[in-house]
């Protein structure tokens, strides 16, 4: 061999796409199994922003898939479309990429200390396309409805119940059959979005396998049906002719345009003969037929040799008549097929040699006759299919029958559902679960659930001894061996559902977690308390939704946290009645308590009531804005709790002061105030604020109202425990009075807390002596 001819068998990796990745920062432990770092001087100038989006796997194919670096022809992976972008084009840096426990939580960011902006990456685990999620949602109800069927058990004690087998065999049955039309549905609603083309060859290999594990595993044990027979045969005829599409509408033409341009007939070229059989031998009989009456074979033999002739016409015959309804009636047709191959052979024929033969051989395939079977296959389904069409059509011959194939046509292992079929065959059905879940995880997970609830998936294997344990009993561990694999890929599934923002499939997860058989209830409601924390709740509906789980887990810890969530998040939005309801659900009753004394602080600076309609019903029990709006009294009980109106009481003293002192009832407006200064709980620098703002310049400077000694004496007692002049925050809080008040108050009042007191004690000293003149 040449130098040349060796260089050409070499493969050419410089004229292939890999994305650039640098190896794992090895800084520490951490780091070692969560950053990525990527030398990149990719141009960013065209991307598009995806962060914080829900991002379907359609939408991801088309914005990523095809995106390359165009000086470098590498995979570029797009982070945002906004002007703030990670790297431009010429600026190198250092990108990093962290994984976190939702699918939109990963985060892009650059090492560089001048750069800290956070640039957030949606990567689903699962498509969530409208479609995939519509197709996700009616595997999981399939599951559902099976309801105890979800469990394989034998009763072997008490009074047994003779249907209970038949009725369990024939919902796991339907619920297969269910499984695979939703797949072929799903497959057909994507089959021509040139976007889904992967998935959707990967959803075929899928259904190949699953129509296969069906035909042999679920097709003859389905009790009260007739047409055994009839459903078993149709099943390997549609596992075999959709496993490939062969032979495909364009080979055929193919084949019969090969003689136009010649004086031959079509029957006399091989090839034809080579098709006539590969039809026979999938059950492609229509097909079949259509080719002998295209081919015009019969005319001709009538004219050249009725032997033949006849042979042919009988032939057409046996493929009209093909039996479908029961073995007695195919062991009759099989016997006038073994009848009509045998008498052509010692027959005489005026045709040639080569055509007899031809003839010979397809009469001899359709009696069932092994060799022929197997020298006119292609492939080892097509032998295999053939042996049960026309040889003898038992399932305990099926092993035999795939050796024999095998030998003669072996795997082809470029296709991903052979090896899975051959394994279903010989009944190795765990080693299918894998190759499954590698094509898509939904469809893998629901198959293996209902293959254990056929019984046939029923062994689990002890830690300690590696023995097989029937019926093993469940462990804590959502992830034990013995709890089985079915089990196994149904959390694995759930969990990847989790890691969507996707809320139909979270809803999905949970109750998956719900069902799932052979882990402990205790287990599951560990699982599900850690996974809610993680919800991406945005709606009053998803809120309820949480509280509805976390009620029928008994969760009350959970539930609490989540009130905590519930109550940031709206604090965050500026809703802090709403925020301070789910702080005391969540017996955080210290921030209900600070964010009282906020909302005090904010009306006691403003002067007045703050504008917030929910916050003034409550302390008014009931209110009515200028629009009319009422805030009823049942919307008041959701809202408020006992926590809100204790701390809430100052603010509703504070309000009541502001309607007095608006209408002027000076009376009630000083006992309501010396009621905020006398309050044994008010903050120090709260008093200052009050004497400064409303006691001082409203009842003490003038002169012609009077105070009672009580109230002089009891702001005496408050000021000298309380008014500390050198606070800090006191001090803060009085500048910022003076910053804010208006120009009469502010040149009412002096710069310093020192000569706000001394003006103070002077006025309450008058005040006093005017009270005993």
């Amino acid at each position: 061999m040449t130098k040349k001819e060796l260089k050409d068998m070499l493969m050419d990796v410089g004229v292939m796409d890999f994305a650039n990745v640098d190896s794992v920062s090895e800084q520490n432990n951490v780091d070692e199994q969560n950053e990525i770092k990527a030398n990149s001087t990719q141009d960013f100038e065209n991307v598009d922003d995806i962060s914080g989006s829900s991002t379907s796997e359609e939408d991801l194919l088309d914005e990523e898939s095809f995106l390359k670096d165009p000086s470098t022809g590498e995979v570029m992976m797009k982070l945002t479309s906004n002007k703030y972008l990670p790297l431009t084009k010429g600026n190198p840096g250092n990108l990093h990429f962290k994984m976190g426990t939702i699918a939109s939580a990963n985060m892009a960011f650059l090492s560089e200390k001048d750069n800290t902006n956070l640039y957030p990456v949606s990567l689903p685990k699962v498509d969530t396309s409208n479609e995939y999620s519509d197709y996700v949602k009616r595997l999981f109800d399939i599951y559902s409805s099976l309801g105890d069927d979800r469990v394989y058990s034998i009763p072997t004690i008490g009074i047994i119940n003779t249907s209970f087998e038949k009725e369990h065999t024939t919902a796991v049955n339907l619920a297969m059959e269910t499984l695979i039309t939703e797949l072929e549905a799903f497959i057909d609603l994507i089959k021509n979005n040139p976007k889904m083309t992967s998935k959707y060859l990967e959803l075929e290999d899928s259904l190949t396998i699953l129509n296969c594990l069906q035909l042999i595993h679920f097709t003859l044990d389905s009790p009260d049906i007739s047409d055994l027979r009839s459903k078993f045969i149709n099943g390997l005829l549609n596992w075999i002719n959709r496993s490939d599409g062969e032979p495909n509408a364009a080979y055929i033409e193919q084949i019969f345009n090969m003689t136009n341009d010649t004086d031959k007939n079509i029957f006399d070229v091989s090839l034809f003969w080579n098709l006539l059989n590969q039809l026979l031998l999938r059950g492609l009989f229509e097909q079949a037929l259509g080719c002998i009456e295209r081919s015009g074979v019969i005319p001709y033999l009538e004219n050249t040799c009725e032997v033949s002739s006849n042979a042919m016409k009988d032939l057409v015959q046996l493929i009209q008549q093909y039996p479908m309804d029961s073995a007695q009636t195919f062991r009759e047709w099989k016997a006038l097929a073994l009848e009509l191959g045998q008498t052509y052979i010692d027959s005489e024929t005026n045709v040639s040699g080569e055509l007899r033969d031809s003839i010979e051989d397809t009469l001899l395939l359709i009696g069932g006759h092994q060799n022929k079977i197997i020298s006119a296959s292609r492939t080892w389904y097509e032998s295999f299919c053939a042996m049960f069409l026309f040889y003898i059509p038992s399932l305990e011959l099926a092993s035999e029958f795939l050796q024999l194939s095998l030998n003669a046509n072996p795997l082809d292992i470029t296709n991903p559902w052979e090896q899975s079929c051959t394994q279903l065959i010989t009944g190795d059905i765990y080693h299918i679960l894998p190759v499954l879940e590698s094509l898509d995880t939904c469809t893998a997970s629901f198959g293996a659930a209902i293959v254990e609830a056929k019984g046939l998936l029923e062994s689990y294997y002890d830690n300690d001894t590696n023995t097989p344990i029937i019926n093993s009993p469940a462990k804590e561990d959502i992830f034990a061996p013995t709890n089985g694999m079915a089990s196994y890929m149904l959390m694995n599934f759930a969990f990847d559902l989790c890691a969507s923002d996707n809320k139909d499939f979270w809803a999905i997860a949970i109750g998956l977690i719900s069902i799932v058989p052979n882990v402990k209830s205790g287990c599951k409601r560990t699982t599900i308390s850690e996974l809610l924390l993680h919800y991406p709740f945005k709606t009053n509906d998803d809120i309820e939704w949480m509280f509805s789980v976390c009620a029928k887990w008994r969760l009350p810890e959970v539930s609490r946290s989540l009130y905590t969530m519930l109550g940031s998040s709206m604090m965050n939005e500026g809703r802090t009645i709403e925020a301070m309801t789910n702080y005391s659900k969540a017996g955080k009753f210290n921030f209900v308590k600070e964010y009282s004394w906020t909302l005090f602080e904010a009306a006691l600076m403003k002067g007045e009531p703050l504008d917030d309609i929910m916050l003034n019903a409550i302390v008014n029990d009931g209110y009515t804005d200028s629009d009319g709006l009422v805030i009823s009294e049942e919307i008041l009980q959701n809202v408020v709790t006992d926590a809100m109106r204790q701390t809430l009481a100052p603010y509703a003293v504070l309000f009541r002061f502001f309607q007095a002192k608006d209408n002027e009832n000076w009376a009630v407006t000083l006992d309501l105030l010396m009621s905020l200064i006398d309050f044994q709980y008010l903050p120090n620098y709260y008093l200052v604020i009050l004497i400064a703002k409303f006691l001082y310049p409203i009842f003490l400077i003038n002169d012609s109202k009077l105070i009672k000694d009580e109230y002089v004496l009891t702001v005496m007692k408050q000021m000298k425990e309380k008014w500390d002049s050198e606070d800090y925050l006191t001090k803060s809080i009085y500048i910022t009075l003076l910053e804010e008040s208006d120009e009469q108050l502010s040149n009412l009042l002096p710069k310093t807390l020192k000569d706000l007191k001394k003006r103070v004690n002077k006025k309450l000293s008058f005040k006093l002596c005017q009270e005993f003149m």
